[in-house]
């Protein structure tokens, strides 16, 4: 089969070359729209409920919702476990699924447990969904402050969560986005109990004519008036503090007692668990959360262009900062590696060629397998629902290495044979094409055992299960699907370019080998003869090297992943449990303006405790402070300006992420 496909190579070279072009061009083509991600999809399906029940203490959480959600979902097909969180005011269950566990249908049959257990639930308590997203899929966090204090931090919330939050939303790919800091603006109530005497009228009267106040009622309509139909509208909308102030609750010998009479209504700043700032002022932090299967960079494009809108029409006194934390500064840089190294490893093939042939052409020949053979990969990826990410891009990057070795062993048996063919004393009736076929059928069975045998020994990689399986796969995908369209390329493609390209006398008449090539050849023999005389001293000091490769690799630390370095520091700062919300947020403030302070640092931006509809709880002892690092910083020395700060701070448990 293999040789019918060289010879079907040879006999239409042109139609295989231009298939070539096809493939490659088309690759650059669908590169754009695959999905690019940080790590491989990482966490087994989960579902995760969350819960709101303001006011209610941790282990009334833990009783009154967490326990009977859990109770309800314990028994779902596939379900592996079954995790939750309590904490003041908030529930927090995991669903974890069997591994490839379709989502979807799992998250409707939660939805139907749901239903059973909500009249079960304290009142006003309303479990919900999380939206799905990636495991990585924090792909970005912006800011907007007021360092000059014109707008205040009630202000601040009400726009980044009612306006720029709903426009980000709109962004297709955009599967959350969660607002920290500031004052979430709401309409307060304040009874007063003396007032509630004198006109004798109860808490609940209040509550009931307030939660009346906001309300929009179906009220029907007329039929038939003058042939025809109008329709009744009643509406009650809220739109100042005085609609709620001026709303009766009841009548007092024909009096209307209203809630103003009894209460001071104003517009206030809600209960919150956490907040933010940015460069040691309040600010109001939104972290953008991904769908999975979506292409990072894509969408950080898409983003900024609503950011740039709406920098255009942002309320005086507010300032937009979207380089707070960057996804896609990460992917560009592990990308911007591969093309490093694929460019390397074009120069270095070239030369090594020049040096061993001394032929443009077959070097042109060999480094075209490159492009064409990560397209061949890519395209495979992509039709497998593969993403691009670090371990997909580090099994490219150790492939291109040996992509080239296939293509390199044909065309220097070709570019030999044909040498030797031009140059024979004897009569030679074969064709080129006739030459060439014998040529690469020669070295075929070699080519092809070699490459299945370095495929093989990724195939294990392939049958790890959990966590290590989703992390390694891709990598031992990448690398063999590259290593075998290498070898495609080198039974098609290099065939049908000798052809066209490897025409006329190569070389001369007297064409000898390369100067490099006469030098090895001539120090092999005397080389090998020491060895072979030597063979004990040899073997022995084989050995020996291996022994001591071993101890070496014992020596060495070990982790699951390595450091990533991607232009930011996030500073962990844990004040002892129970601190205030008020409190850590004075600590944590102190130690983000010294290290704003620090030469090499673009930003520093912080949120301390949680935000409403975040998976990520903190209680609000807890702050997290992202420091970005300008293009002149140094990593390392920067690093050491932080470890001095933080050992400065007394009391609190510190760490660097």
């Amino acid at each position: 089969m293999l040789k019918a496909l060289i010879g079907f190579s040879l006999r239409h070279a042109s139609l295989v070359i231009l298939a070539a072009m096809l493939i490659v061009g088309y690759a650059a083509w669908r590169l754009p729209n695959m999905s690019v991600d940080v790590f491989p999809e990482l966490n087994a399906p989960t579902v995760v409920i969350m819960t709101e029940a303001g006011g209610l203490a941790a282990d009334e959480v833990e009783q009154n919702v967490t326990f009977p959600i859990e109770a309800a979902v314990n028994g779902m097909t596939g379900v592996r476990r079954v995790r939750s969180a309590s904490a003041i005011g908030l529930s927090i269950v995991w669903v974890d699924l069997d591994w490839g566990a379709d989502l979807y249908d799992a998250r409707q049959l939660v939805a139907e447990r749901m239903a059973t257990v909500r009249d079960s639930l304290p009142p006003d308590v309303e479990p919900f969904i999380t939206p799905i997203s990636s495991i990585a899929g924090e792909i970005m966090l912006i800011s907007v402050s007021s360092p000059d204090g014109k707008a205040s931090p009630l202000d601040l919330r009400s726009y980044a969560e009612f306006d720029l939050r709903n426009r980000l939303l709109a962004v297709p790919g955009i599967a959350q986005v969660v607002a920290i800091g500031g004052e979430l603006p709401e309409y307060q109530v304040n009874v007063d109990q003396d007032r509630l005497h004198l006109w004798d009228v109860s808490i609940a009267d209040v509550v009931v004519a307030a939660g009346g106040a906001h309300s929009t009622d179906s009220a029907g309509y007329l039929a038939n008036i003058n042939n025809f139909e109008v329709p009744i509208r009643q509406q009650s909308r809220v739109t100042r503090a005085r609609d709620i102030a001026d709303t009766i609750i009841t009548y007092r010998d024909s009096v209307p007692v209203t809630i103003g009479d009894v209460a001071t209504v104003q517009l206030g700043p809600a209960p919150k668990r956490g907040t933010a700032s940015e460069g040691g002022h309040p600010a109001v932090i939104l972290s953008i959360q991904k769908s999975p299967n979506t292409n990072t960079l894509a969408l950080t494009d898409r983003i900024d262009d609503v950011l740039t809108q709406v920098e255009a029409s942002l309320p005086a006194g507010m300032v937009l900062n979207r380089d707070v934390f960057r996804q896609s500064h990460f992917i560009d840089r592990a990308v911007g590696n591969v093309t490093s190294v694929l460019l390397e490893a074009v120069v270095i093939v070239a030369i090594v060629l020049m040096l061993f042939l001394m032929n443009l052409r077959t070097t042109l020949i060999t480094l075209t397998a490159l492009p064409v053979s990560l397209a061949i990969g890519l395209l495979t990826m992509d039709a497998m629902g593969m993403s691009l990410n670090v371990m997909a891009l580090g099994g490219l990057t150790v492939a291109i290495g040996v992509l080239v070795d296939d293509a390199i062993i044909d065309v220097e048996n070709v570019f030999r044979r044909l040498r030797e063919y031009h140059q024979a004393d004897t009569e030679d009736n074969r064709s080129v094409a006739r030459v060439i076929f014998d040529a690469s059928n020669e070295i075929r069975p070699a080519m092809v055992f070699a490459t299945i045998i370095i495929v093989m020994v990724f195939v294990p990689l392939l049958f790890m299960e959990g966590l290590e399986g989703r992390f390694f796969r891709p990598l031992a995908l990448t690398y063999m699907i590259s290593i075998l369209a290498s070898l495609v390329v080198a039974l098609t493609l290099t065939p049908a370019l000798c052809r066209v390209l490897l025409k006329g006398r190569l070389g001369g008449d007297h064409a000898r080998d390369a100067v490099l090539v006469r030098l090895l050849k001539a120090a092999y023999g005397p080389i090998l003869a020491i060895a072979l005389k030597m063979r004990l001293v040899v073997l022995g000091s084989a050995g020996v090297a291996t022994v001591a490769a071993l101890w070496l690799a014992s020596t060495f630390g070990t982790s699951f992943l390595p450091t990533f370095n991607e232009g930011t520091f996030t500073v962990f700062l844990l004040a002892p449990p129970g601190t205030s919300l008020v409190e850590s947020d004075r600590l944590a403030t102190q130690v983000e303006l010294r290290l704003g302070a620090i030469d090499g640092v673009a930003s520093v931006s912080r949120r301390t405790g949680r935000a409403e509809r975040d998976e990520h709880a903190e209680p609000v002892s807890n702050s997290e402070i992202e420091v970005t690092l300008s293009d002149l910083g140094d990593q390392q020395t920067v690093r050491r300006q932080i470890d001095l700060v933080l050992d400065a701070v007394p009391g609190m448990t510190t760490m660097i992420g």
